[in-house]
């Protein structure tokens, strides 16, 4: 479904067009149409062409292309009833509900287009708030909407767009939440709990009806009340009665209140709407009457409201067409997804093979300069090749670890200093319960070859543990001289710590 969707209403008098966009949170009314239905002054009028003529009007008028039309049923046909079906789950609550709902129309139940809300649900029996209308009524219109090819995908009863619009800014609680809402032409009074709609009833009063008799409102939202409360099962009550759709002063509503016994509190029901900057909301209250069209859309766009009185007539084309709609913007998806990786890849490639080529010519300068050194004079004399004989530091920490095994000596720090400390070059630090053995592993590192033991350690007691620390210095002369290159067995004796005889130095 996308996020165009416009609304059709088709009254005797009128034909109306709202074309809403969801743009995040908020509905936003993009065209308003409204065209006269003109009846010919004949003896017999032609009711059918002069709707058609409407909306060939209506539709010519319209600046937006859709992804589907909502069709706006009035309520004034609508029938609203509450049943308890003794079954749990949707599936069996569908199988059961028209057998169970036959008794309570004046109609076969063939000829009823219906829907239903789930109100509560308990272990043994589901309690069901449905709505339905006669096909007939609904039939008429997809008439006349398929001359132009403008077929609803959904059909709402028109109050049940009020309805959307005044849930959406309902708070989600534990108490009842009731609210009168009113049009021009009807009210609807609506009762929500924990953000469920559990009792519906229209009300054939319009504005002006409240206007010209307020008593006559009050005592019907009196009666509906109780209808309502002798049938709810729960332990809360209606606190206050909210009322959109009327401007009202706090005086007015204060005389309001006073005739239904409750606290009446005045809501909007644009807080999420939008409009074209050439209408003021405030000012215009003919904007008023597009609420139920806007809300309609907002009903089809929003995918946790469901209503839809075609729900069971629809055709496997319609579903088709629905499919296939996902089906390409899913295909187009893909494929956008596709060229993007594509792209990308081409351009890593690129970029490795310019790296690769920079790889490769760097390599071809530094072979061309080791073979020019080579030809002119080979390596410098003066190179230092002494790093390259010197054992590695991790020989020289194994050599000192096999002269101080743990066992004997607990050694706490080693610490190696930098090339230009010339005072020590490895300390290491320990202490030993036996003093006489530290003496003897000092005498065996003064041996080791590869580094020398000048100064003497520090040794100081402290009851029955002796603590000690050795400074090491670097060899005075290096392990390599010119033209005495060390061989294989004198560096298996450098890496084992033993004294090579055949050369002391």
């Amino acid at each position: 479904m996308g996020n165009l969707v416009t609304s059709i209403e088709i009254r005797e008098d009128t034909v109306r067009l709202a074309t809403v966009r969801k743009k995040g949170r908020y509905l936003e009314l993009l065209q308003g149409i409204e065209v006269p239905v003109i009846l010919e002054e004949t003896e017999t009028p032609n009711k059918d062409e002069s709707i058609l003529n409407a909306l060939e009007e209506a539709f010519k008028q319209l600046k937006y292309k859709p992804s589907c039309f909502a069709l706006s049923v009035p309520c004034s046909v609508s029938i609203v009833r509450s049943l308890t079906v003794p079954f749990r789950g949707k599936k069996k609550v569908v199988s059961a509900l028209r057998f169970e709902l036959e008794p309570h129309i004046p109609f076969p139940i063939e000829e009823l287009m219906l829907d239903f809300m789930i109100v509560n649900e308990t272990k043994k029996e589901t309690e069901v708030l449905t709505l339905g209308v006669r096909k007939q009524h609904i039939q008429d219109y997809i008439r006349y909407l398929s001359e132009f090819s403008a077929e609803p995908e959904t059909a709402v009863i028109n109050s049940l767009g009020l309805v959307y619009l005044w849930e959406r800014g309902s708070k989600k609680g534990s108490k009842l939440r009731t609210a009168l809402l009113v049009d021009k032409d009807y009210s609807v009074l609506v009762v929500l709990n924990e953000g469920k709609l559990v009792f519906i009833r229209h009300l054939v009063l319009g504005a002006q009806n409240y206007y010209e008799s307020p008593e006559i409102f009050a005592k019907e939202v009196q009666n509906s009340l109780r209808a309502f409360l002798a049938r709810w099962k729960g332990k809360e009550g209606i606190e206050k009665l909210e009322m959109g759709g009327l401007s009202l002063s706090e005086e007015e509503l204060g005389v309001f209140s006073r005739l239904v016994k409750m606290e009446v509190e005045k809501v909007s029901l644009a807080p999420f709407l939008k409009f074209p900057s050439s209408i003021k909301v405030d000012a215009d209250e003919k904007l008023i009457s597009w609420f139920p069209l806007i809300g309609i859309a907002g009903i089809t766009l929003d995918p946790y409201y469901t209503f839809n009185l075609l729900k069971e007539n629809q055709t496997l084309s319609s579903y088709l067409l629905f499919l296939s709609r996902h089906f390409i913007f899913t295909n187009c998806l893909i494929l956008t997804g596709l060229v993007c990786g594509a792209f990308f890849l081409q351009q890593l490639t690129l970029n490795n093979f310019v790296y690769s080529n920079l790889y490769k010519a760097r390599a071809n300068e530094l072979t061309q300069e080791i073979e020019r050194i080579n030809q002119e004079k080979g390596l410098d004399e003066n190179i230092d090749l002494t790093p390259f004989f010197n054992p590695p530091l991790l020989d020289i920490l194994n050599t000192i670890a096999e002269k101080l095994p743990s066992d004997k000596v607990n050694i706490t720090e080693i610490k190696i200093s930098s090339p230009d400390v010339q005072s020590w070059w490895i300390r290491i630090q320990g202490t030993t319960s036996d003093s006489a053995f530290i003496s003897q592993a000092i005498s065996e590192l003064k041996k080791v070859s590869y580094f020398n033991i000048v100064d003497e350690p520090e040794l100081s007691a402290q009851g029955n543990q002796t603590s000690f620390a050795i400074r090491i210095q670097r060899p005075e002369k290096p392990l390599f001289q010119q033209g005495n290159i060390p061989s294989e067995e004198s560096n298996n004796n450098l890496n084992t710590g033993k004294k090579d005889e055949t050369n002391p130095s």
